[in-house]
């Protein structure tokens, strides 16, 4: 049996179209999640009364409120016997940017951007910041105002799904900072009222 030109390039279009099915999929997988996060300790002390009741963050032009662990991982941080739920609330914003790294430099994978439709090794080099803001009220009146500034760097080869999941990575631990400090603040707060306190 003679196979024809054409019965026999039929495999090689479906290698060629399954090779971009594959390169498209892994471009678009695993897309950034930036209002979650996995492996952030939360405290019980909250569990019932979240000292703040919504967070959002805005990033490119929108905004997203943060998933209900991760607002909860927030409060946490935020010492029962200080701001007491009953009297005391939150009101909360975490601004996203991204720039390029100053460490950035040219590489010669960018040549084939230029020749070759989705070419796929792109170095990606950014610098993610996170700009937490928070007001803090007591019996209605505004008794603390507070801005923590974080940044993590990213550094991938691929676009896609290393991209993607090194981001959601950076956004984890720039949130588990963002709580560290807040906790650290108001634990530096608390300790030195009781040693004025102690004074008396």
């Amino acid at each position: 049996m003679i196979l024809t030109e054409t019965s026999q390039s039929i495999p090689k279009k479906l290698i060629a179209i399954s090779a971009m099915a594959f390169c498209l999929s892994a471009l678009g997988a695993c897309s950034v999640n930036l209002v979650q996060a996995d492996r952030i300790s939360i405290s019980s002390e909250r569990q019932e009364h979240p000292f703040y009741k919504e967070i959002n963050l805005y990033h490119n032009g929108t905004a997203q409120p943060l998933s209900e662990d991760l607002k909860k991982a927030y409060s946490s941080a935020i010492s029962e016997q200080t701001f007491p739920s009953n009297k005391c609330y939150g009101n909360a914003d975490i601004h996203v940017s991204v720039a390029p790294s100053n460490k950035a430099e040219g590489s010669a994978w960018y040549v084939g951007a230029a020749f070759i439709p989705l070419w796929p090794a792109l170095p990606v080099n950014e610098d993610w910041t996170f700009t937490f803001s928070t007001k803090i009220y007591c019996e209605g009146a505004l008794v603390q105002s507070i801005e923590f500034i974080e940044s993590e760097h990213v550094e991938a080869f691929w676009y896609g799904i290393l991209r993607s999941d090194l981001v959601n990575e950076a956004a984890t631990e720039l949130h588990r900072k963002l709580i560290e400090r807040l906790a650290f603040e108001f634990q530096e707060q608390r300790q030195t009222d009781l040693n004025s306190a102690s004074d008396y």
